[in-house]
């Protein structure tokens, strides 16, 4: 599903106004390409509702004509959105609803208008989940109990980041496993119960973050494919990724985060023979770091070495020696590496309100 949202200039053409008539909608409609459009007031833009083409159909079927005013086939009361919300959150909101049009409307004016276009299943990723570690900075909570599996707000951890995934229209899923694997397997199964498709390779010995990839069946994946952490809570607009990874040209995408550390001690800077240079108090260093996600093309298989430890990183350096491209894409959004028992502690507090 790729989400669109129209706001200014391109907001305006799209609008029909409530002097207009059922036939100047309707040519509107044809011109954007909508199949419903906002009706606002011709005195000072108040929205009134939607027109869709259903609602103008019924309306002709019931006697009416085709130049009357718009505002008789209008729906009044549509599901509309008061408040701004991340992409992500407003694709699966509509998606919930099973919504394809959203506006946005505040004080009464409408700011914006979300619309859900329905890609083509040649369009639709593959996700490949790294879901095999030892989670052992979590013990004793992963002695029994694989990471992934952790409950977070009543369900696991990995539910989380499967759902977050298919809502914004990933549809079929490849989890590696090693660790207490029959565990995930025997939760998940083949996904339908999440209205996904679920398949699974297994990790016989260790393989670090990028091993697996050697034990998938290029067939199984799209091009390109999502390749992430079990572990990791995000809000990643994957649209947004899919889109400067193939603009782009790149083989490789790694998403990443901006990092902060300030240092809490007065830093000295001395030359060679220790004499000294300069003094800064308490400095801030700023970096990049990885996010534990990838947007990947197949063009990577190759350089993956077969049923080797093998982590994902490397790849990127790999891929730079055979002359192939790797990018990075910027992620400001939520982020929780839940690696252990305080960042499993900070997601429940999000998911579930607890104390941290």
């Amino acid at each position: 599903m790729r989400l669109a949202n129209y706001t200014g200039t391109d907001l305006q053409s799209l609008c029909v106004r409530d002097d207009q008539t059922i036939l100047e909608a309707m040519k509107i409609m044809s011109k954007v390409g909508l199949r419903l459009v906002p009706v606002v007031t011709a005195t000072d833009s108040t929205f009134l509702g939607v027109v869709a083409d259903g609602d103008i159909r019924r309306f002709l079927s019931g006697g009416g004509q085709i130049d009357a005013p718009v505002g008789q086939a209008t729906n009044l009361k549509p599901f509309t959105l008061s408040d701004e919300l991340p992409q992500t959150e407003v694709r699966a909101l509509m998606m919930r609803r099973g919504v394809e049009y959203l506006p946005l409307v505040q004080n009464g004016q409408l700011s914006s208008l979300y619309v859900l276009w329905v890609t083509s299943d040649t369009e639709a990723l593959t996700a490949v989940i790294m879901a095999g570690g030892l989670g052992s900075r979590l013990a004793p909570l992963t002695d029994d109990c694989p990471k992934p599996l952790l409950p977070l707000g009543g369900k696991p951890i990995l539910s989380h980041i499967i759902e977050n995934l298919r809502d914004q229209g990933v549809s079929r899923f490849v989890l590696s496993t090693n660790y207490l694997a029959e565990m995930i397997v025997d939760h998940f199964g083949d996904g339908s119960a999440l209205d996904v498709s679920i398949s699974y390779v297994h990790e016989t010995s260790r393989m670090g973050t990028g091993g697996a990839l050697g034990l998938i069946d290029a067939a199984e994946l799209s091009e390109p494919f999502l390749c992430l952490n079990g572990d990791i809570l995000n809000d990643i607009d994957v649209d947004a990724l899919r889109l400067q990874h193939q603009s782009n040209h790149w083989d490789a995408t790694m998403v990443v985060r901006d990092f902060s550390y300030t240092v809490p001690y007065g830093v000295v800077n001395v030359a060679p023979d220790e004499s000294f240079v300069g003094a800064e108090e308490k400095p801030t260093a700023h970096y990049r770091i990885n996010a534990g996600c990838y947007m990947l093309s197949k063009s990577v298989l190759r350089v993956v070495p077969s049923d080797e430890f093998y982590d994902l990183p490397t790849l990127f350096s790999d891929l730079q020696t055979r002359g192939m491209k790797g990018g990075t894409y910027v992620h400001p959004g939520r982020w929780i590496d839940i690696g252990d028992i305080a960042e499993l502690k900070r997601a429940r507090a999000i998911f579930e309100g607890s104390p941290r």
